[in-house]
């Protein structure tokens, strides 16, 4: 990792969670936090990056999913942590989505 991208990363982009109770309702509500903004940095680098080498047949970063994303797609029912051929194909879908070509960190299409 080059040092550029080392002093992208700090505990500032941890992921908070808050916790919402309405007793009236007998309802709770879970919020997820997180700064992004050195994620989504430390991605366009690494696109720049990868423009610049080209496609090599190896393996590559092909994205970088924030956690705060991750939790999203969980509650859309999309596990990206663990996930089927069904989940396989929703992600390949959303990364090749124009909405989150930010979480991106090479070119082409999955």
């Amino acid at each position: 990792m080059s040092d550029k991208l080392k002093n992208l990363y700090n505990d500032s982009d941890k992921l908070e969670t808050f916790f919402h109770v309405n007793a009236e309702k007998g309802t709770t509500h879970t919020q997820y936090t997180q700064d992004i903004s050195k994620i989504l940095e430390s991605n366009k680098i690494d696109r720049d990056i990868s423009s610049q080498q080209g496609v090599t047949p190896d393996m590559q970063k092909v994205a970088s999913i924030p956690n705060v994303v991750v939790m999203e797609w969980l509650s859309e029912g999309i596990n990206v942590m663990n996930p089927n051929e069904e989940d396989i194909k929703r992600i390949k879908k959303k990364l090749n989505s124009p909405d989150y070509a930010y979480l991106r960190t090479g070119g082409g299409r999955l």
